[in-house]
Formats: C-alpha cells, sequence, structure tokens
C-alpha cells in the first residue's frame, strides 16, 4: 500500500480531526466502561506529535485557557515517560529486523498535570494516546484497562496515520511538548516522525481492518 507524502502539508489540522472522526466512529461501535471522572488512565506518560501539541495549544488560546500553560510548566521535573522512538520508526526498526531500544514507563507515574477534579479540561482536543486509553470494564476495579486485541492493533494503525501526517515534526511527552515555546523540534531532544513504510496490522486482523485502514490512506490521496 502506497500512501500519499505530501498532503500533509495541505492542511494537517482539517487530516487530524478526520483521523481523530473515523477513531470516533469505531468507538462508537464498542461496548465501554470509561465515563466521565474516571481518569485512572490520566498519567505523566502520554506522548503527542508536535501536531497534536500545536492543535492544543491553539484551542487553549482560543478558549482562554493559556493558564494551563502554568500547570504543565511546573510539572517539568516530575518523573515521566519520554519517548525514545515513534510508531513509524518501530515499524521501520521492525522491517529490517532490528530491536528497539529500552524505555522506561510506570502507569504509577500519575496523575496529567492538565487534570482537573477527575476531569479533562482539554477533552475535545486531547491527543490520540488518550483517545486510544478505552476499556471494557471498570479500570479501578480491575487496576488496568481491558481493551479488544483486535482494537489494540487498529489503534497502533491510528497512531501510524496521526504521525504520517506530521511526518515532518516530532513526537515526545505532552509536558515537554507543551512547556516548550514555539514549535517543538528533534534538535530540541525530540523525537523525529516518519511517514508511514508498513501497516503494523498482524495478519490475523488485516481482512477485518481493510476497511478502516483503507478510509485512513484516503485522507492522504
Amino acid at each position: 500500500m502506497t500512501i500519499n507524502t505530501e498532503t500533509h502539508f495541505r492542511d494537517r489540522f482539517e487530516t487530524l480531526e478526520k483521523i481523530y472522526a473515523l477513531h470516533e466512529d469505531l468507538i462508537d461501535k464498542v461496548a465501554l466502561a470509561c465515563r466521565p471522572g474516571c481518569a485512572l488512565c490520566c498519567t505523566r506518560n502520554v506522548t503527542l506529535t508536535s501536531l497534536e501539541a500545536d492543535l492544543i495549544a491553539r484551542h487553549l488560546e482560543k478558549t482562554g485557557q493559556t493558564v494551563l500553560l502554568e500547570k504543565i510548566g511546573l510539572a517539568k521535573n516530575v518523573v515521566r515517560f519520554q519517548p525514545l522512538t515513534t510508531t513509524n520508526t518501530l515499524a521501520y526498526l521492525c522491517r529490517n529486523g532490528q530491536s528497539p531500544p529500552d524505555e522506561a514507563c510506570d502507569p504509577a507515574w500519575r496523575p496529567c498535570p492538565l487534570l482537573t477534579e477527575n476531569r479533562c479540561p482539554i477533552y475535545a482536543v486531547r491527543p490520540f494516546a488518550c483517545r486510544c486509553m478505552v476499556s471494557k470494564t471498570v479500570c479501578r476495579e480491575g487496576g488496568q484497562a481491558e481493551i479488544d486485541d483486535y482494537l489494540l492493533a487498529l489503534h497502533t494503525v491510528f497512531m501510524q496515520f496521526i504521525e504520517h501526517a506530521d511526518a515532518t515534526g516530532c513526537t515526545g511527552n505532552l509536558i515537554d511538548m507543551l512547556a516548550m515555546p514555539g514549535t517543538p523540534l528533534p534538535e530540541n531532544g525530540f523525537v523525529p516522525n516518519r511517514p508511514i513504510e508498513m501497516i503494523l496490522l498482524p495478519p490475523e486482523y488485516q481482512a477485518r481492518g481493510r476497511e478502516i485502514v483503507g478510509k485512513l490512506s484516503d485522507l492522504f490521496q
């Protein structure tokens, strides 16, 4: 499958929002236990692309919530997950028989500094890493999210396309991205994004996932 590598220069925000909309359509068909106020998954380990960070920053400015950036700034010294690679880089390494770097991440590193009374003040523009944290059961009761393997696999594909839409940008922790003034750049310590070279969808899910992969691909035609 060939994915256009130029359309992300046209209107990246529109493409990102369309990807989010496709995911909403997908999730609407799944029975989930997630409800407002359930924030066990809202940790300091959220990663996002520079495109997603820019969308959030624009939203905060438009809605007069820039004070939230001060909360982000106060969290700059907390321990958090800082990625060493991206989803499309993992695909590249996999295709070439190379091992990904070891990364330290602990779900106990919480909560997200944006969280306010167990509610997300940027819910409308939350990054995909938050959107894909869904569960069929109440996380608080079992201690962790329960998600279908097929849906988990599709989420990886969605992350690939979001990175593809920002192929000239970078990826990093939400705290680092929003605390950095100006546009986050790879030379400032973030991980460079890559375009899609191989879809990371296991063979057993390829027939079932062909329609959604096709819809995602069509956004770049």
